[in-house]
C-alpha cells in the first residue's frame, strides 16, 4: 500500500519538472513547440486549410495559438490539480490544499518566466493555471465519489 501513494508525489514531481523546462524555453523557442500543437490544432478544427492561401493559413494558425496555449495551461494545471487532491484526499482539507499548492505553483512558474530571455509572467495565466487546478480537482472528487460506490456496492457495504 505505501508503495501505491509513492505514485502521486513522483508524478507530481515529474509534472512540474516538465512544466519548469517548458517555462525555461527562451520565447523563440517556446513559440516553436506550440507552433507545432497549434498546425496540427488547426488541422484538426478546419479540415481544409491546406485550401487556403498561405498568409490566410498563417492568420488562422496564428489565432489558434492563443487557445492552444492557454488550453494547454490549463489541462497542465487540471493533472496538478487532481494529483494534488489524490494525494491529499485523506487529509482535513484536501480539495482546498490541492487548489493553494497548485496555484503557488503557478506564481512561482510565471515568476520563473519573467527570467527568461523574451518570456513574461502573465496573471493571467496564473488564473488560467488555477482554474485548470480547480477543474482538476473536481474532477478527482468525483472520480473518488463514484469509484467508492461502485466499490461499497460490489463489496455489499450500503449506507
Amino acid at each position: 500500500m505505501q508503495k501505491r501513494k509513492l505514485i502521486y508525489p513522483i508524478l507530481l514531481a515529474a509534472l512540474m519538472g516538465m512544466i519548469f523546462w517548458f517555462s525555461s524555453q527562451p520565447a523563440d523557442d517556446s513559440t516553436e513547440t506550440s507552433g507545432h500543437f497549434t498546425t496540427i490544432a488547426a488541422h484538426l478544427f478546419i479540415s481544409n486549410l491546406d485550401d487556403f492561401e498561405p498568409g490566410t493559413q498563417a492568420q488562422i494558425i496564428d489565432g489558434f495559438s492563443f487557445i492552444v496555449r492557454k488550453t494547454a495551461h490549463f489541462c497542465e494545471y487540471a493533472l496538478m490539480g487532481c494529483l494534488w487532491y489524490l494525494w491529499l484526499r485523506h487529509k482535513k482539507g484536501a480539495p482546498l490544499w490541492a487548489l493553494l499548492a497548485s496555484a503557488a505553483y503557478s506564481c512561482t512558474d510565471e515568476l520563473h518566466q519573467r527570467f527568461v530571455p523574451g518570456r513574461s509572467g502573465e496573471l493571467r495565466d496564473v488564473l488560467v493555471d488555477s482554474s485548470g487546478a480547480l477543474a482538476g480537482i473536481v474532477f478527482a472528487f468525483v472520480l473518488v465519489c463514484v469509484a467508492e460506490h461502485f466499490w461499497n456496492e460490489k463489496s455489499g457495504m450500503r449506507n
